[in-house]
Parts: structure tokens; sequence; C-alpha cells
């Protein structure tokens, strides 16, 4: 019984974590990575924000002076930080799924070997 235990509680895990994994996905998607760029048209000063979405490039206004593109520049820099961070536990939920794969594979193994 302790094997068929271990697969149930293999599976659980690994349910969870693709799931964990889809909710991170969605969330890198829901808030791509942005830059910030300047633009003097006609001697006035504009910024803009620039991101990926569905594969193209979007530029939306941010705002015209230093003073509230330092305070913007803050809350982006947050934001892209906060994204790197979800980028690596990505990878690392990946692998965690990948050696649950392979540890599900050998109880199962085991599991077949010892009900024959």
């Amino acid at each position: 019984m302790p094997l068929e235990a271990n697969l149930v509680y293999l599976d659980e895990e690994l349910k969870r974590s693709r799931e964990r994994l889809f909710l991170m996905k969605r969330f890198l998607k829901d808030n791509p990575a942005a830059s910030v760029y300047k633009r003097v048209i006609r001697g006035n000063v504009y910024y803009y924000k620039k991101y990926w979405k569905d594969g193209k490039s979007v530029s939306d206004f941010l705002c015209r002076n230093a003073r509230e593109h330092r305070a913007r520049m803050k809350e982006i820099m947050a934001a892209n930080r906060k994204r790197g961070l979800v980028k690596d536990q990505v990878r690392l939920l990946q692998l965690s799924i990948k050696a649950l794969q392979k540890q599900m594979k050998i109880v199962r193994c085991a599991h077949e070997k010892s009900r024959h």
C-alpha cells in the first residue's frame, strides 16, 4: 500500500505544480516587461512606456515632466523586478515538475512489478 499512497501524493503534487505554473505563466503574459523612452516633439518632451503584447510592440504615453517620469520609472522597475522573480520561479517549477514526473514513472514501474 505505501506505493499506492506515494502514487496518489505524487499525482496530487504534480497537479498542484502544473496549476501554479499555469498561473505564473498567465501573470507573465498579463504583465509584460516594459521600458521607458523619451521623445522630443516640437520642443516638447514626452515619455512613453514600451512593451510587447501579442507579438507586437506597443507604446503608451506615460507623462510629460521629469518628476512624474522618475516616479513612474520606479513603478516600472519594481514591476520588472517582480516579473524577473516570477520568471525564476517558473524555471525552478519546471525543473520540479520534471523531477516529479521521473519519480512518478519510477513509482509506477515499482508498483506494477509489486502487483505481479
